[in-house]
């Protein structure tokens, strides 16, 4: 029964996104999405939503480090080192030098606030989603520099990044709505700021707009040619971010000594799937939109089989 309940939670979770995503392609079929309004769309995105909803969930997080020192420790480390280690492997993956740091995106940017989290909380209730905020503060700041970084990196060559250096890098870090949304939401989780109501309903009616835009967007991008002839960097991001991810960290959360809901948590956060945003960033950043938006599907497909599969095998063996 258990697992019956864990199938049908994963399934019910999961399906509203690809019908909003399956919307797009429709849409983009029936002609009656531009490539105007996906540009558009991804700004309203980029600059206003997403910094909303990001900013609203992590003020509202119970950030207390004193909680679980040893979970933070690792949990971050663990998405670090995988970050990290991606990097490494796009030069072998990859052909396409263009294509790399979307790859790397792709392959390392988990939809922590909107699949991670909901996991977490139907898993484990309120208890699990307080665990979980802890290190999303910080990995989410480290995340949308890297992503930013690998994204101009490699995309240095096109026009509009000729003459890229890393002063303008830096200076495009410290302007990028999400990252400032981030650390000011963090920030003012760990003072237990609030904000007045009624500009507190403003923002979430705002942030209401991030997830069905960009899974619009998604769908309107994707290239189902693609999907006919395989690329190795999109099927390598998905795999990678969904199955190598939590196939190699929750065996070393393990060893360091994460136990239960701990290590639970660790799995769904390493098995969540590639976030939708990372479209938006692809667009923005001059990246391979399609390219994105392709893993996003991918990962989604990979990301259901494996978190059914992974939570019955943990709690099966009393791990989690």
């Amino acid at each position: 029964m258990q697992h019956l309940e864990v199938i049908g939670f994963v399934f019910t979770a999961i399906l509203p996104v690809y019908l909003l995503t399956a919307l797009g392609v429709l849409l983009r079929r029936m002609g009656w999405l531009s490539e105007d309004f996906l540009r558009d769309g991804s700004r309203i995105v980029f600059n206003f939503a997403a910094p909303t909803m990001l900013f609203l969930s992590l003020s509202s997080a119970e950030l207390s480090i004193t909680q679980a020192p040893r979970f933070l420790y690792v949990s971050v480390a663990l998405l670090v080192f995988m970050s990290l280690l991606a990097w490494a492997l796009s030069r072998l993956i990859v052909s396409q030098r263009a294509d790399r740091g979307v790859f790397i995106q792709g392959a390392t940017r988990g939809n922590l606030l909107i699949s991670g989290l909901a996991m977490a909380y139907n898993v484990y209730g309120v208890e699990g989603v307080a665990l979980a905020s802890l290190p999303m503060g910080i990995y989410i700041i480290f995340n949308n520099i890297y992503s930013i970084s690998v994204l101009k990196f490699y995309a240095q060559n096109a026009d509009h990044q000729e003459g890229s250096s890393a002063k303008n890098y830096l200076s495009d870090i410290a302007k990028n709505p999400i990252i400032i949304s981030v650390v000011l939401g963090t920030i003012a989780g760990a003072i237990e700021f609030k904000l007045p109501e009624a500009l507190a309903n403003s923002g979430r009616l705002l942030g209401q707009l991030t997830v069905p835009l960009v899974l619009i967007n998604v769908g309107a991008s994707l290239d189902f040619a693609q999907l006919r002839s395989p690329s190795l960097a999109g099927w390598g991001a998905a795999l990678y971010k969904c199955l190598l991810m939590p196939a190699l960290g929750v065996p070393i959360a393990w060893y360091c000594g994460l136990r239960g809901m701990e290590l639970g948590i660790v799995f769904l956060v390493l098995s969540s799937p590639t976030s939708t945003i990372s479209v938006v960033f692809a667009q923005v950043f001059g990246g391979n939109a399609k390219m994105a938006a392709n893993i996003v599907l991918l990962g989604g497909l990979f990301s259901f089989v494996i978190v059914v599969c992974g939570l019955i095998f943990l709690r099966t063996a009393g791990l989690a």
